[in-house]
């Protein structure tokens, strides 16, 4: 039995495990979910995940959620190439999964804060009422995302091409799907001006083409929203 995949592609940490899913080979049967009509809030979606939260899959009545979790338990039980999450060498599988634990507050956090806050200052759309920007707010996150990026530069890549080594790794898919949502509200300018990260995420990105930008296509068209609300 093919996996149910239940996602919106607008969910950063959906877009990660669609993107390895494509780039790995693994087959799943489409569940698409619209966040902005609330349709992980129905009946029939909180009967799969109370959280209520995406993304989530169902490999044969076996119900898994949380971004990370999908992935490696994808990787192992799909056999995919090692080098997106090792067996045997507990060494590479423990950097991936440092990167992956530590994301969370120091990189998912404050992007979303970010892209929230600035989506709602120009537009309102469900549950993201619009709001005033509180600017000093704002350049808070800017500098917390400013210095994420730097320590992802000086602890994680260091001389390595990917964060958990010379090879791409499901942290890599991760930490860019993070990390690119920001452009949705323009402020790419956070990572393009640290030079090892910007050239990691290009580095990424063409590794994952053309699935990455097929699963950005709904972030871009939000970001063509946000471009033409500006007053």
């Amino acid at each position: 039995m093919v996996v149910e995949f239940y996602y919106d592609l607008l969910s950063q940490p959906c877009r990660a495990v669609y993107i390895f899913f494509k780039v790995a080979g693994i087959p799943f049967e489409a569940k698409e979910i619209d966040l902005f009509k609330g349709e992980h809030l129905t009946p029939e979606f909180i009967k799969k995940n109370p959280n209520k939260k995406i993304p989530i899959i169902d490999d044969d009545g076996f119900i898994l959620a949380e971004s990370a979790a999908i992935m490696r338990y994808m990787a192992l039980k799909n056999n995919v190439a090692d080098h997106w999450f090792p067996r045997q060498d507990l060494r590479k599988q423990a950097k991936i999964d440092e990167f992956i634990n530590w994301q969370h507050q120091s990189v998912r956090k404050p992007c979303v804060e970010l892209f929230i806050a600035k989506f709602r200052s120009r537009i309102g759309v469900g549950r993201f009422t619009k709001q005033p920007a509180d600017e000093a707010k704002l350049q808070s996150l800017r500098e917390d995302i400013t210095k994420s990026f730097s320590h992802i530069a000086d602890y994680f890549l260091q001389d390595n091409q990917y964060l958990a080594g010379d090879e791409i790794s499901l942290a890599d898919i991760i930490g860019v799907c993070e990390i690119y949502h920001i452009q949705g509200v323009e402020e790419d300018a956070l990572y393009t001006n640290n030079e090892k990260v910007s050239a990691w995420v290009a580095r990424v990105r063409k590794r994952l083409e053309p699935d990455f930008d097929t699963a950005s296509m709904k972030l871009m068209a939000v970001k063509q929203k946000y471009i033409d609300a500006k007053e």
